[in-house]
Protein backbone atom coordinates (compact mmCIF):
# COMPACT_ATOMS: atom_id res chain seq x y z
CA UNK A 1 0.00 0.00 0.00
CA UNK A 2 1.44 3.30 -1.01
CA UNK A 3 1.85 5.98 1.72
CA UNK A 4 -0.64 8.83 1.50
CA UNK A 5 0.53 11.62 -0.69
CA UNK A 6 1.53 14.83 1.06
CA UNK A 7 -1.25 17.38 0.93
CA UNK A 8 -0.43 19.81 -1.88
CA UNK A 9 0.14 23.36 -0.78
CA UNK A 10 -1.83 26.07 -2.53
CA UNK A 11 -0.21 27.89 -5.40
CA UNK A 12 -2.22 31.03 -4.73
CA UNK A 13 -0.45 34.17 -3.59
CA UNK A 14 -0.37 34.63 0.17
CA UNK A 15 1.77 35.70 3.12
CA UNK A 16 3.15 33.61 5.96
CA UNK A 17 2.48 36.19 8.68
CA UNK A 18 1.00 39.63 9.34
CA UNK A 19 2.64 41.61 12.15
CA UNK A 20 0.27 43.84 14.15
CA UNK A 21 1.38 46.37 16.77
CA UNK A 22 0.34 49.53 18.59
CA UNK A 23 1.80 52.64 17.02
CA UNK A 24 3.65 54.77 19.56
CA UNK A 25 3.51 58.54 19.64
CA UNK A 26 6.90 59.92 18.56
CA UNK A 27 9.11 61.58 21.12
CA UNK A 28 9.48 65.38 20.92
CA UNK A 29 11.56 66.25 17.89
CA UNK A 30 11.00 62.90 16.16
CA UNK A 31 9.66 62.98 12.62
CA UNK A 32 7.99 59.57 12.34
CA UNK A 33 6.01 57.16 14.49
CA UNK A 34 7.61 53.94 13.24
CA UNK A 35 8.85 51.86 16.19
CA UNK A 36 12.44 50.98 15.36
CA UNK A 37 12.33 47.82 17.50
CA UNK A 38 9.16 46.59 15.82
CA UNK A 39 10.97 46.99 12.51
CA UNK A 40 14.01 45.16 13.86
CA UNK A 41 11.86 42.32 15.18
CA UNK A 42 9.95 42.06 11.91
CA UNK A 43 13.19 41.72 9.97
CA UNK A 44 14.55 39.08 12.37
CA UNK A 45 11.32 37.07 12.30
CA UNK A 46 11.07 37.28 8.51
CA UNK A 47 14.65 36.00 8.19
CA UNK A 48 13.93 33.06 10.49
CA UNK A 49 10.66 32.17 8.75
CA UNK A 50 12.47 32.35 5.41
CA UNK A 51 15.16 30.01 6.73
CA UNK A 52 12.62 27.41 7.83
CA UNK A 53 9.99 27.78 5.10
CA UNK A 54 9.40 26.12 1.75
CA UNK A 55 7.21 28.81 0.16
CA UNK A 56 5.33 28.21 -3.06
CA UNK A 57 5.95 30.56 -5.95
CA UNK A 58 4.65 34.04 -5.32
CA UNK A 59 4.09 33.59 -1.59
CA UNK A 60 5.49 36.39 0.58
CA UNK A 61 7.18 35.84 3.92
CA UNK A 62 5.76 38.64 6.07
CA UNK A 63 3.92 41.93 6.15
CA UNK A 64 3.73 44.91 8.48
CA UNK A 65 2.32 48.30 7.78
CA UNK A 66 5.59 50.04 6.97
CA UNK A 67 5.39 48.13 3.68
CA UNK A 68 2.35 50.14 2.54
CA UNK A 69 3.26 52.63 -0.23
CA UNK A 70 3.09 56.28 0.82
CA UNK A 71 0.18 57.23 -1.41
CA UNK A 72 -1.94 54.13 -0.82
CA UNK A 73 -5.29 53.86 0.92
CA UNK A 74 -4.06 52.51 4.26
CA UNK A 75 -7.24 50.75 5.31
CA UNK A 76 -7.76 49.10 1.95
CA UNK A 77 -4.13 47.95 1.87
CA UNK A 78 -4.42 46.50 5.37
CA UNK A 79 -7.61 44.62 4.51
CA UNK A 80 -5.88 43.09 1.47
CA UNK A 81 -2.84 42.09 3.54
CA UNK A 82 -5.03 40.61 6.29
CA UNK A 83 -6.85 38.58 3.65
CA UNK A 84 -3.56 37.17 2.34
CA UNK A 85 -2.00 36.29 5.71
CA UNK A 86 -1.84 32.74 7.04
CA UNK A 87 -0.82 33.68 10.60
CA UNK A 88 -1.62 36.85 12.52
CA UNK A 89 1.12 37.89 14.98
CA UNK A 90 -0.03 40.65 17.37
CA UNK A 91 2.60 42.27 19.59
CA UNK A 92 0.67 42.71 22.83
CA UNK A 93 1.50 45.76 24.92
CA UNK A 94 -0.58 47.96 27.24
CA UNK A 95 -1.08 50.30 24.30
CA UNK A 96 -2.32 47.52 22.01
CA UNK A 97 -5.61 47.16 23.86
CA UNK A 98 -6.28 50.91 23.84
CA UNK A 99 -5.71 51.34 20.11
CA UNK A 100 -8.87 50.80 17.99
CA UNK A 101 -6.65 50.55 14.92
CA UNK A 102 -4.59 47.63 16.26
CA UNK A 103 -7.64 45.90 17.72
CA UNK A 104 -9.42 46.41 14.39
CA UNK A 105 -6.66 44.48 12.61
CA UNK A 106 -7.08 41.63 15.08
CA UNK A 107 -10.88 41.64 14.83
CA UNK A 108 -10.69 41.64 11.03
CA UNK A 109 -8.46 38.56 11.07
CA UNK A 110 -10.64 36.84 13.66
CA UNK A 111 -13.70 37.46 11.48
CA UNK A 112 -11.86 35.87 8.56
CA UNK A 113 -11.02 32.84 10.73
CA UNK A 114 -14.63 32.51 11.84
CA UNK A 115 -15.75 32.50 8.21
CA UNK A 116 -13.16 29.80 7.40
CA UNK A 117 -14.83 27.14 9.53
CA UNK A 118 -14.58 25.38 12.91
CA UNK A 119 -11.99 26.53 15.42
CA UNK A 120 -10.11 23.22 15.16
CA UNK A 121 -9.37 24.03 11.53
CA UNK A 122 -8.11 27.51 12.31
CA UNK A 123 -6.02 26.74 15.41
CA UNK A 124 -2.53 28.18 15.21
CA UNK A 125 -3.38 30.99 12.81
CA UNK A 126 -3.30 33.49 15.69
CA UNK A 127 0.17 33.62 17.30
CA UNK A 128 0.33 36.41 19.90
CA UNK A 129 3.55 37.71 21.43
CA UNK A 130 4.09 39.51 24.75
CA UNK A 131 5.92 42.57 23.48
CA UNK A 132 5.81 44.85 26.54
CA UNK A 133 4.80 43.47 29.96
CA UNK A 134 1.56 44.61 31.56
CA UNK A 135 1.17 46.03 35.06
CA UNK A 136 -0.06 43.31 37.45
CA UNK A 137 -3.47 44.96 37.94
CA UNK A 138 -4.24 44.95 34.20
CA UNK A 139 -5.63 41.66 32.93
CA UNK A 140 -6.57 40.56 29.42
CA UNK A 141 -7.62 36.99 28.59
CA UNK A 142 -5.61 37.18 25.34
CA UNK A 143 -2.35 37.39 27.30
CA UNK A 144 -2.42 33.70 28.20
CA UNK A 145 -1.87 32.77 24.57
CA UNK A 146 1.00 35.23 24.30
CA UNK A 147 2.69 33.81 27.41
CA UNK A 148 2.54 30.28 25.96
CA UNK A 149 5.37 31.20 23.61
CA UNK A 150 7.90 31.37 26.46
CA UNK A 151 6.53 29.78 29.64
CA UNK A 152 9.87 28.02 30.15
CA UNK A 153 11.72 31.37 30.09
CA UNK A 154 10.81 33.43 33.20
CA UNK A 155 12.35 36.63 31.83
CA UNK A 156 9.86 36.61 28.94
CA UNK A 157 6.87 37.21 31.21
CA UNK A 158 8.84 39.74 33.26
CA UNK A 159 10.39 41.83 30.47
CA UNK A 160 8.65 40.97 27.20
CA UNK A 161 10.11 40.20 23.79
CA UNK A 162 10.94 43.82 23.01
CA UNK A 163 13.54 43.76 25.79
CA UNK A 164 14.94 40.54 24.31
CA UNK A 165 15.19 42.27 20.93
CA UNK A 166 16.87 45.36 22.39
CA UNK A 167 19.40 43.86 24.81
CA UNK A 168 22.41 41.75 23.88
CA UNK A 169 22.27 40.01 27.28
CA UNK A 170 19.03 38.34 26.17
CA UNK A 171 20.35 37.20 22.79
CA UNK A 172 20.15 33.47 23.56
CA UNK A 173 16.56 33.70 24.79
CA UNK A 174 15.62 35.97 21.89
CA UNK A 175 16.92 33.58 19.25
CA UNK A 176 15.18 30.64 20.94
CA UNK A 177 11.78 32.36 20.97
CA UNK A 178 12.30 33.71 17.46
CA UNK A 179 12.96 30.19 16.18
CA UNK A 180 9.98 28.82 18.12
CA UNK A 181 7.60 31.46 16.77
CA UNK A 182 8.87 31.03 13.21
CA UNK A 183 8.40 27.26 13.49
CA UNK A 184 4.77 27.74 14.55
CA UNK A 185 4.15 30.14 11.68
CA UNK A 186 5.71 27.83 9.09
CA UNK A 187 3.93 24.73 10.41
CA UNK A 188 0.53 26.45 10.31
CA UNK A 189 1.03 28.16 6.96
CA UNK A 190 2.33 25.08 5.16
CA UNK A 191 0.31 22.27 6.76
CA UNK A 192 -3.01 23.97 7.54
CA UNK A 193 -3.20 26.82 5.04
CA UNK A 194 -6.26 29.04 4.92
CA UNK A 195 -5.52 30.35 1.46
CA UNK A 196 -6.28 33.97 0.56
CA UNK A 197 -9.82 35.07 1.42
CA UNK A 198 -11.63 38.30 2.15
CA UNK A 199 -10.90 40.06 5.45
CA UNK A 200 -13.35 42.76 6.60
CA UNK A 201 -12.10 46.32 6.40
CA UNK A 202 -11.21 48.10 9.62
CA UNK A 203 -14.31 50.30 9.37
CA UNK A 204 -16.46 47.15 9.32
CA UNK A 205 -15.13 45.76 12.60
CA UNK A 206 -14.55 48.88 14.72
CA UNK A 207 -17.12 51.10 16.33
CA UNK A 208 -18.06 54.26 14.45
CA UNK A 209 -16.21 57.34 15.68
CA UNK A 210 -18.05 59.60 18.11
CA UNK A 211 -19.90 62.65 16.84
CA UNK A 212 -17.51 64.74 18.93
CA UNK A 213 -14.07 63.49 17.84
CA UNK A 214 -10.83 63.50 19.82
CA UNK A 215 -8.95 65.16 16.98
CA UNK A 216 -9.64 67.38 13.96
CA UNK A 217 -7.89 67.70 10.61
CA UNK A 218 -8.93 71.05 9.14
CA UNK A 219 -8.12 72.08 5.57
CA UNK A 220 -7.64 75.60 4.26
CA UNK A 221 -7.54 75.23 0.47
CA UNK A 222 -9.42 76.68 -2.51
CA UNK A 223 -12.33 74.76 -3.98
CA UNK A 224 -12.43 73.92 -7.67
CA UNK A 225 -14.94 76.72 -8.40
CA UNK A 226 -12.89 79.37 -6.56
CA UNK A 227 -9.37 78.85 -7.79
CA UNK A 228 -6.94 81.72 -8.35
CA UNK A 229 -6.63 82.85 -11.95
CA UNK A 230 -4.61 80.38 -14.09
CA UNK A 231 -4.22 77.87 -11.24
CA UNK A 232 -4.19 74.26 -12.49
CA UNK A 233 -7.44 72.64 -11.22
CA UNK A 234 -5.90 69.17 -10.83
CA UNK A 235 -6.18 67.99 -7.24
CA UNK A 236 -9.00 70.36 -6.27
CA UNK A 237 -12.63 69.42 -5.59
CA UNK A 238 -15.96 70.82 -4.44
CA UNK A 239 -14.68 70.88 -0.85
CA UNK A 240 -11.33 71.92 0.56
CA UNK A 241 -11.10 68.77 2.67
CA UNK A 242 -11.06 66.70 -0.56
CA UNK A 243 -7.92 68.47 -1.78
CA UNK A 244 -5.18 66.19 -3.18
CA UNK A 245 -1.95 68.18 -3.38
CA UNK A 246 -0.02 65.24 -4.85
CA UNK A 247 -2.56 64.34 -7.53
CA UNK A 248 -2.58 60.78 -8.81
CA UNK A 249 0.27 59.79 -6.49
CA UNK A 250 -2.22 59.65 -3.61
CA UNK A 251 -5.36 57.51 -3.53
CA UNK A 252 -7.07 59.60 -0.85
CA UNK A 253 -7.29 63.32 -0.01
CA UNK A 254 -4.43 64.64 2.12
CA UNK A 255 -6.76 65.13 5.10
CA UNK A 256 -7.63 61.42 5.13
CA UNK A 257 -3.96 60.49 5.50
CA UNK A 258 -3.73 62.80 8.50
CA UNK A 259 -6.88 61.23 9.98
CA UNK A 260 -5.39 57.75 9.54
CA UNK A 261 -2.31 58.86 11.48
CA UNK A 262 -4.44 60.12 14.36
CA UNK A 263 -6.47 56.90 14.36
CA UNK A 264 -3.34 54.74 14.46
CA UNK A 265 -2.33 56.70 17.56
CA UNK A 266 -5.65 55.84 19.22
CA UNK A 267 -7.69 58.99 18.51
CA UNK A 268 -11.04 59.30 16.84
CA UNK A 269 -10.64 61.95 14.16
CA UNK A 270 -12.62 63.89 11.59
CA UNK A 271 -11.86 66.12 8.60
CA UNK A 272 -13.43 69.56 8.20
CA UNK A 273 -13.14 72.53 5.90
CA UNK A 274 -11.49 75.30 7.90
CA UNK A 275 -14.43 77.64 7.43
CA UNK A 276 -16.79 75.15 9.11
CA UNK A 277 -14.39 73.98 11.84
CA UNK A 278 -14.35 77.01 14.18
CA UNK A 279 -16.33 75.35 16.96
CA UNK A 280 -14.27 72.17 16.96
CA UNK A 281 -10.96 74.04 16.84
CA UNK A 282 -11.90 75.84 20.05
CA UNK A 283 -12.11 72.58 22.01
CA UNK A 284 -10.15 69.88 20.18
CA UNK A 285 -6.50 69.52 19.11
CA UNK A 286 -6.04 69.85 15.37
CA UNK A 287 -3.69 69.83 12.42
CA UNK A 288 -4.42 72.58 9.91
CA UNK A 289 -3.42 71.70 6.33
CA UNK A 290 -2.87 74.85 4.28
CA UNK A 291 -2.63 75.16 0.50
CA UNK A 292 -0.54 78.30 -0.08
CA UNK A 293 -2.51 79.05 -3.25
CA UNK A 294 -5.26 80.23 -0.91
CA UNK A 295 -3.18 83.44 -0.64
CA UNK A 296 -3.11 84.04 -4.40
CA UNK A 297 -6.68 85.32 -4.67
CA UNK A 298 -7.29 89.11 -4.74
CA UNK A 299 -7.57 90.61 -1.24
CA UNK A 300 -6.67 87.21 0.25
CA UNK A 301 -4.24 88.67 2.77
CA UNK A 302 -6.87 90.71 4.63
CA UNK A 303 -9.38 87.86 4.53
CA UNK A 304 -6.88 85.30 5.82
CA UNK A 305 -5.78 87.63 8.60
CA UNK A 306 -9.37 87.74 9.85
CA UNK A 307 -9.86 83.98 9.45
CA UNK A 308 -6.67 83.04 11.25
CA UNK A 309 -7.03 85.53 14.08
CA UNK A 310 -7.43 83.88 17.46
CA UNK A 311 -6.35 80.36 16.50
CA UNK A 312 -5.55 78.31 19.58
CA UNK A 313 -2.12 76.97 20.50
CA UNK A 314 -3.31 73.41 19.88
CA UNK A 315 -3.99 74.07 16.18
CA UNK A 316 -0.74 73.02 14.47
CA UNK A 317 -0.39 74.28 10.86
CA UNK A 318 1.30 72.53 7.96
CA UNK A 319 1.84 74.36 4.66
CA UNK A 320 1.65 71.73 1.92
CA UNK A 321 3.34 72.14 -1.48
CA UNK A 322 4.54 69.83 -4.23
CA UNK A 323 8.07 70.16 -5.59
CA UNK A 324 6.91 68.47 -8.80
CA UNK A 325 4.20 71.05 -9.43
CA UNK A 326 5.12 73.11 -12.50
CA UNK A 327 3.45 76.16 -10.91
CA UNK A 328 5.78 77.59 -8.29
CA UNK A 329 4.06 78.27 -4.96
CA UNK A 330 7.10 79.62 -3.10
CA UNK A 331 5.83 83.20 -2.95
CA UNK A 332 2.45 82.16 -1.61
CA UNK A 333 3.96 79.67 0.84
CA UNK A 334 6.11 82.44 2.34
CA UNK A 335 3.12 84.76 2.55
CA UNK A 336 0.89 82.18 4.24
CA UNK A 337 3.65 81.23 6.67
CA UNK A 338 4.03 84.87 7.69
CA UNK A 339 0.26 85.23 8.15
CA UNK A 340 0.25 82.17 10.40
CA UNK A 341 3.15 83.61 12.41
CA UNK A 342 1.27 86.90 12.74
CA UNK A 343 -1.77 84.96 13.99
CA UNK A 344 0.30 83.76 16.95
CA UNK A 345 1.40 80.33 15.66
CA UNK A 346 5.22 80.33 15.84
CA UNK A 347 5.73 76.70 14.75
CA UNK A 348 4.70 76.46 11.10
CA UNK A 349 5.95 73.37 9.27
CA UNK A 350 6.14 72.85 5.53
CA UNK A 351 5.93 69.63 3.50
CA UNK A 352 7.25 69.92 -0.05
CA UNK A 353 6.62 66.33 -1.17
CA UNK A 354 4.65 63.28 -0.15
CA UNK A 355 7.40 61.56 1.92
CA UNK A 356 7.82 64.74 3.97
CA UNK A 357 4.05 64.98 4.45
CA UNK A 358 3.74 61.37 5.63
CA UNK A 359 6.82 61.52 7.88
CA UNK A 360 5.81 64.80 9.53
CA UNK A 361 2.25 63.82 10.35
CA UNK A 362 2.79 61.64 13.49
CA UNK A 363 4.89 64.38 15.10
CA UNK A 364 2.31 67.06 14.23
CA UNK A 365 -0.59 65.04 15.67
CA UNK A 366 1.41 64.41 18.83
CA UNK A 367 2.41 68.08 19.14
CA UNK A 368 -1.22 69.21 18.79
CA UNK A 369 -2.24 66.81 21.56
CA UNK A 370 0.61 68.02 23.75
CA UNK A 371 -0.35 71.67 23.27
CA UNK A 372 -3.98 70.87 24.02
CA UNK A 373 -3.07 69.20 27.30
CA UNK A 374 -0.97 72.22 28.20
CA UNK A 375 -3.35 75.01 27.19
CA UNK A 376 -6.74 73.37 26.59
CA UNK A 377 -9.92 74.07 28.55
CA UNK A 378 -10.35 72.29 31.84
CA UNK A 379 -13.47 70.14 31.74
CA UNK A 380 -15.52 70.14 34.96
CA UNK A 381 -15.04 67.09 37.14
CA UNK A 382 -18.05 64.80 37.18
CA UNK A 383 -17.88 62.70 40.39
CA UNK A 384 -18.69 59.00 40.02
CA UNK A 385 -22.19 57.88 40.92
CA UNK A 386 -20.86 55.04 43.08
CA UNK A 387 -18.70 55.58 46.19
CA UNK A 388 -14.99 55.43 45.55
CA UNK A 389 -13.58 52.15 46.96
CA UNK A 390 -11.49 52.47 50.07
CA UNK A 391 -7.76 51.94 49.81
CA UNK A 392 -8.24 49.30 52.48
CA UNK A 393 -9.75 47.13 49.76
CA UNK A 394 -6.38 46.88 48.08
CA UNK A 395 -3.42 49.21 47.71
CA UNK A 396 -1.78 49.76 44.33
CA UNK A 397 1.71 48.35 43.93
CA UNK A 398 4.61 50.29 45.37
CA UNK A 399 5.84 53.00 43.08
CA UNK A 400 2.57 53.23 41.17
CA UNK A 401 1.61 56.63 39.83
CA UNK A 402 -1.04 57.45 37.22
CA UNK A 403 1.76 58.29 34.78
CA UNK A 404 3.26 54.81 35.19
CA UNK A 405 0.10 52.98 34.18
CA UNK A 406 1.29 52.74 30.55
CA UNK A 407 4.90 52.58 29.38
CA UNK A 408 6.11 55.97 28.11
CA UNK A 409 6.98 54.59 24.68
CA UNK A 410 3.51 53.10 24.19
CA UNK A 411 1.17 55.72 25.63
CA UNK A 412 -2.56 55.46 26.02
CA UNK A 413 -4.58 58.17 24.28
CA UNK A 414 -4.21 61.51 25.99
CA UNK A 415 -7.28 63.33 27.29
CA UNK A 416 -7.95 66.99 28.13
CA UNK A 417 -7.58 68.19 31.71
CA UNK A 418 -10.28 66.63 33.88
CA UNK A 419 -12.12 65.04 30.99
CA UNK A 420 -14.04 62.04 32.26
CA UNK A 421 -15.00 59.71 29.42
Amino acid sequence: MNPPAERPRPAARGTYFFLSYAHSAPAPGARADADVWVGQFFGDLADEVRRQARPVAGMRIGFFDQHIPLGADWKAALAEALGDAEVFVPLYSPGYFSRPWALGEQESFRARLAAAGPARRTAGHLAPVLWIPFPPWEAHPELDGALDLGRDIPEYAEDGLRAFCMLASYRTQYELLLSRLASRIVHTAERRPLGPSRAPGLDEVTRPGPADPDFVVAVLAPTRDRLPVDRNPAGYAVSGRLWRPYGRRQELPAAEYAVSTAERLGLSARTEDFAQAAGLLERRPAVLLVDPWIAAAPDASALLTRMLHGLREWVVPLVVTDDDDTQDASRWASEVTQLLHDAGLPQVKRACNMPEFVNLMPALVTEARRQFLKYGPVAPFDPPAEPVPSLRDGLPPAGFTPESASPPDDPAPLRPHGENR
